[in-house]
């Protein structure tokens, strides 16, 4: 499969973000032994992704983490999965200097040409000042260039993105299934296994050492990997999500996860046998390109 034509304008949309504000002397430690992300190797300034995983092994959150100050870290999820992943990580701090505020903050996103270069940053907030009310992060999509300005209530947020074109939150999300990745609650749900995402690379640290649910990403990484995987989907047929996916032989191979229209081409994310083609077939035989590009 092909990559997918070049994002080839700018444009600045206004998402909900669940917010995880941890700070405290102990916070880098504790998150570190959490969550599947290099925390203690983070600079100020710097975001990645992370997964937080049942002691088991399966996923409880998938997130991007920035560290914003010597001890403060701000995690930001989908809505509605804040208050779990804040659940989880505080279960286990006992006698631990760290402090988790959860708020629901707004993504100022910008994604297209020169996304970097247009993201000035013009804040001000009526909260504490003291307490952390904005922060910008990459945006993490591997086939856009793209800044998140991730702002608390009361932030007044103004020269950011300026120049884009302002989209909905639903035409966002239909560039996310184009350019970006798979999300919680979307393509990627509690208990699924982290090495069947395809994102363990980008998400998962292999040399940190532990952290909660460390032993199963370890060996199903021995074993080559799970046994299916979210891919990229593109279609010049409408698809929707439970669309079951065959090989030219007829077998089932992929299952459609999330699509949508772009111009006139679909888009979207499937979760497919690791033994899958770059083509695969609906039910009426139209093709369907797949890729793991993320």
């Amino acid at each position: 499969m092909s990559a997918a034509p070049a994002l080839d304008r700018l444009v600045v949309a206004t998402v909900p973000r669940d917010v995880l504000v941890v700070t405290g002397p102990e916070a880098a430690v504790y998150l570190h032994g959490q969550i599947s992300a290099d925390v203690e190797a983070m600079e100020i300034g710097q975001s990645t992704l992370s997964f937080l995983l049942e002691p088991r092994g399966r996923i409880e959150a998938l997130f991007a983490i920035s560290r914003t100050g010597p001890e403060t870290y701000i995690a930001d999820i989908e809505p509605g999965f804040g208050e779990a992943m804040s659940a989880s990580l505080e279960r286990f701090k006992l006698r631990t200097r760290a402090d988790f505020a959860l708020g629901q903050w707004q993504a100022h996103a910008v994604r297209g040409p020169q996304a970097a270069a247009v993201s000035a940053v013009r804040a001000s907030s009526t909260g504490p000042a003291d307490a952390p009310q904005h922060v910008v992060r990459p945006a993490h999509w591997p086939l856009a260039s793209g800044h998140d300005l991730l702002a608390s209530p009361g932030s007044v947020v103004s020269q950011f993105g300026v120049g884009g074109e302002d989209i909905s939150t639903d035409g966002f999300e239909v560039l996310r299934m184009a350019y970006g990745l798979p999300v919680m609650g979307t393509e990627i749900q509690s208990g699924d296994i982290p090495n069947e995402t395809g994102l363990v690379e980008r998400a998962a640290s292999f040399t940190k050492g532990c952290y909660r649910g460390q032993e199963l990403v370890e060996r199903i990484d021995s074993r080559t990997g799970g046994r299916r995987t979210v891919c990229r989907l593109r279609s010049s047929v409408p698809l929707a999500a439970g669309d079951e996916l065959r090989d030219g032989s007829g077998a089932a191979v992929a299952t459609v996860l999330s699509a949508a229209a772009l111009n006139d081409t679909t888009v979207g994310f499937a979760r497919s046998r690791n033994d899958a083609g770059e083509i695969a077939y609906t039910a009426s035989g139209d093709q369907v390109q797949l890729a793991g590009v993320f």
